[in-house]
Parts: C-alpha cells; structure tokens; sequence
C-alpha cells in the first residue's frame, strides 16, 4: 500500500511539470497570434495614413488649379490640341493681378530625380506645388471646346506615388469650364 501511495506521489510531481508546460505552450501560442494582429493592423494603419497623406498632396493641387481656373478666360497647353499635354496655362481676367492683359498662371511637369509640378505665376516666379515625398508619375491635360461658341472644359488627371513606397499610386482628376467675364 505504502508503495502504491510513492507511486501516485511521483505521478503527480511530473503531472504539474506536464502541465506548466502545456499552459506555456497554449500561451505562446495566443501571444504570437495577438501579436502578429497587432503588427498587421499597424502596417495597415501605415499604409492607410500614407496614401491619405498623398491624396490630401493631390488635392490641394488641384484645388489651387481650381481657385486659379476660377478667374480664367482661357485654358491652352504648350502644344495644341492639348490632348495628354503636360503643360497647362490659363489666362486670368484683366486686371486680376498687376501683370497686365494677358496674365497667365502655369502648371509644368518638371523632370529631375522625382518628377514635380511646378506654378508659374504672372510675376514669372516658379513655385513647386508637389511635396517632397511625392512623384508625379503622369500629368495629363485635355482642352475641349476651342471655339467661341463652345464652352472651353480642360480634364486635369494625375498619377503620383509616393517615394518612401513606391507602390502607393494614386490616380486624381478634375475638370473646369471657362467662364464669360
């Protein structure tokens, strides 16, 4: 009987060792998935955050076009028809600004080591309109209506991405009418 109540007694030292394991092993388990959860929503936190910073880039792009077509009587490119040109120029309504007649705002792709949209305002001052840390993949202009009897619309499109993950590309696209002054 004596020998019976050791062997039980030793059963049951090796069964808690048994157990403390098992318990270690259930909680490593659910460690790595709550961990592993978390390290996935933070990169897509990240990457949400980045490509909202890169649409706010854009948007502010073109709602300066957009402030600048506003008070604009015509909308050309440097090359006619203006169909996929990717340099835009408008001309303000007289006596908007102290250039003269014919005064003109200019928004041009500018190549070097990160492709950029640059303004040129009537004072012939250049201002870069495109952040650091985007890169303006295409920049693409369509004029419509060239007659005085149609309504002139441009269609201003963008694709950029960013240049800290090169594979966050966003497309943006406006369009504007000209107004009779």
């Amino acid at each position: 009987m004596n020998r019976k109540r050791k062997l039980i007694q030793t059963k049951e030292k090796g069964s808690f060792l048994i157990e403390l394991l098992v318990a270690f092993f259930i909680i490593s388990i659910a460690m790595t998935v709550v961990v592993d959860t978390f390290v996935t929503s933070q990169r897509s936190y990240y990457v949400a955050s980045e490509k909202a910073d890169l649409t706010s880039s854009l948007a502010f792009l073109l709602e300066d076009m957009t402030r600048e077509a506003r008070v604009s009587t015509s909308f050309t490119c440097a090359l006619p028809p203006c169909s996929g040109a990717s340099d835009f120029k408008m001309t303000h309504i007289v006596g908007l600004n102290s250039a003269g007649p014919n005064e003109n705002v200019q928004y041009v792709l500018v190549n070097g080591a990160t492709k950029k949209i640059q303004k040129m305002t009537p004072d012939g001052l250049l201002h870069d309109m495109t952040p650091p840390g985007v890169a303006i993949d295409d920049f693409m202009v369509t004029v419509h209506g060239q007659s005085p009897k149609d309504p002139i619309r441009a269609q201003v499109s963008l694709t950029a991405h960013s240049v800290e993950r090169p594979e966050q590309i966003i497309n943006i696209q406006t369009s504007y009418t000209s107004r009779n002054y």
